[in-house]
């Protein structure tokens, strides 16, 4: 009887594991680009041109930014795409570049004015955060305290945890003379 018990109990035992099938392996998500430009970097078997004109930089206590013209081209099908770059530069950090789309740079040239034009009035509170992110994931916000009674300014990379790279309004100022710049620029290409 003990001998049938075992064998059975090793038949059950034997079956049990048959079904445990290893962990599947995790599969990470492809994140599908966030803008036309980024999309560019998915094609295969063809040229990729990628070029580029400096408009202008900016270098504060914690870290810089720069805003480039960029236009990408695909030689086999002669698609192209036009927009701005931006790259962020946090001091004792990599240069992060972020991409956006021509399409794009009236909204945010229409963000960073809001922006430069908010006072404390915003609200009756004590504090505010205003912010615009473009689909690149290009953050920019305005951040105010009626303690402090000032706004500061701030940049950041939102696909990271990156620190903000804080402006002053005079430096916004800049900043959105160069995005402004670089929309003129690619007008001019595109005969606009």
């Amino acid at each position: 009887m003990h001998k049938l018990t075992r064998i059975l109990l090793a038949i059950l035992g034997c079956s049990l594991l048959g079904h445990l099938a290893p962990a599947q392996e995790a599969t990470p998500w492809l994140v599908p680009p966030a803008t036309k430009l980024e999309s560019f970097d998915t094609n295969h078997s063809s040229v990729i041109i990628k070029a580029t004109t400096e408009v202008g930089s900016l270098s504060v206590n914690t870290g810089g930014v720069s805003v480039r013209c960029r236009e990408i081209t695909a030689t086999s099908s002669g698609q192209k795409e036009q927009g701005i770059a931006i790259a962020i530069t946090q001091k004792g950090q990599v240069r992060d570049t972020l991409l956006i789309d021509y399409d794009e740079i009236s909204s945010l040239l229409n963000a960073l004015d809001y922006l430069n034009k908010l006072d404390l009035s915003v609200t009756p509170l004590n504090a505010f955060d205003a912010a615009y992110t473009t689909k690149g994931r290009f953050r920019v916000a305005a951040l105010g305290s009626r303690r402090t009674g000032t706004i500061q300014y701030a940049i950041r990379d939102a696909r990271t945890n990156m620190a903000p790279i804080i402006f002053s309004l005079q430096e916004m100022f800049r900043l959105r003379g160069f995005v402004d710049q670089a929309r003129a620029n690619l007008d001019s290409l595109r005969g606009g």
